[in-house]
């Protein structure tokens, strides 16, 4: 069927449509990764974002039960310049298409997606409708006007957890506080021995003393960190007790809690090429990113803070540690999924200091 995206600006581009059909509102980002769309789209961190693929040849190895990070698809929709419709890998075990119409995502093939991107570079993300010929673009104008902006957004109850659930069977009990976590994370500490319970947003302080954890693990996320309400308090406590780890929208949420302030970056860093930095040894590490906000690293107000990574890219603060307390935090993803698994080594570090600690005690 035929379609279109609309920008905030009125600029329409023309296309094909695939996957659910009904017009979906997101914010407009692109993402630079040459593969990973299942995960992609499936990453809690999309919630409300129509997501420009650069990479222009899309679908080639199908889906497959394996690489989704959550149960439900996330992102509002997919730009893509070529859907490939005779998808071939040996784990495949659905085309794209399919996959997009069982989680209700549409999918526009045939835009000039190097071009969306200039435009989103130079420009900043804005709102965006992608909708079937069949809606008037009148109307899709009226319904993209209604849809609210990301920045001020709390989307955390949107995509966490209703109630904790546990994962893994292992020496470690860590609690993870669900912002919109990553399958990905989860497996990752499962791997190394822990029993991860997951936590939903807005889990007092109160009720995680009762679990009694060996250490603390602040998720991923969408949406505004500023504008996440009532958590800083809970990070704080649980920072003081025991190791924390924290990745994208929980790094965020600890530096305000540590009294540092977010902005939101010009176009936002999404891909799985992006060089980061550790300022301590000089060592670069090609990560994945998917964020739009940051921390601006001259406004922390504890102490006890140190820099550790950097965006090769734009300068931009990537990592940061407590001197003081076995607590550190990352923007960038090193979970991957999708991506380079050069960062895995942080999970690594963190058992260390789960290790540290236990024989303190």
């Amino acid at each position: 069927m035929k379609g279109y995206l609309l920008l905030e600006d009125r600029t329409i581009y023309e296309g094909s449509c695939f996957g659910a059909l009904e017009p979906t509102c997101g914010e407009l980002v692109f993402n630079t990764s040459m593969t990973g769309y299942q995960e992609i789209l499936t990453d809690p961190s999309y919630w409300r974002q129509n997501v420009v693929l650069t990479f222009p040849e899309i679908g080639v190895y199908g889906t497959n039960n394996k690489s989704t990070e959550s149960l439900n698809g996330h992102a509002s929709g997919m730009i893509v310049r070529h859907l490939t419709p005779c998808p071939d890998h040996r784990l495949s075990t659905a085309d794209f298409d399919g996959f997009l119409k069982e989680r209700g995502i549409p999918l526009i093939s045939g835009i000039d997606t190097r071009t969306l991107t200039v435009k989103i570079r130079e420009s900043g993300p804005q709102k965006s409708i992608i909708a079937p010929h069949t809606l008037p673009k009148e109307e899709a104008a009226r319904i993209l006007a209604q849809h609210p902006s990301m920045e001020g957004a709390n989307l955390a109850p949107e995509v966490s957890c209703s109630q904790a659930a546990v994962h893994g069977d292992g020496k470690w009990n860590i609690g993870l506080i669900d912002y919109g976590v990553k399958n990905s994370i989860i497996k990752e500490l499962v791997k190394r021995d822990c029993t991860v319970t997951q936590l939903p947003w807005n889990t007092s302080f109160e009720q995680i003393q009762a679990f009694d954890f060996d250490g603390f693990m602040l998720s991923n996320g969408p949406g505004d960190p500023a504008a996440v309400p009532g958590v800083r308090e809970t990070i704080l406590q649980c920072q003081q007790h025991r190791p924390t780890m924290a990745i994208c929208l929980g790094y965020q949420l600890l530096a305000l809690a540590l009294g540092a302030e977010t902005y939101k970056l010009p176009f936002g860093h999404r891909g799985g090429n992006h060089p980061v930095k550790d300022v301590r040894t000089n060592r670069v590490f090609i990560t994945s990113h998917n964020h739009g906000f940051a921390v601006r690293p001259e406004t922390f107000k504890e102490k006890q803070v140190e820099l550790t990574h950097t965006s090769l890219f734009d300068g931009s603060l990537e990592g940061y540690r407590l001197k003081d307390r076995p607590v550190f935090g990352v923007q960038f993803h090193p979970e991957a999924g999708p991506g380079p698994s050069d960062a895995h080594t942080l999970f690594d570090q963190f058992i260390t200091m789960l290790e540290d600690t236990h024989a303190k005690r």
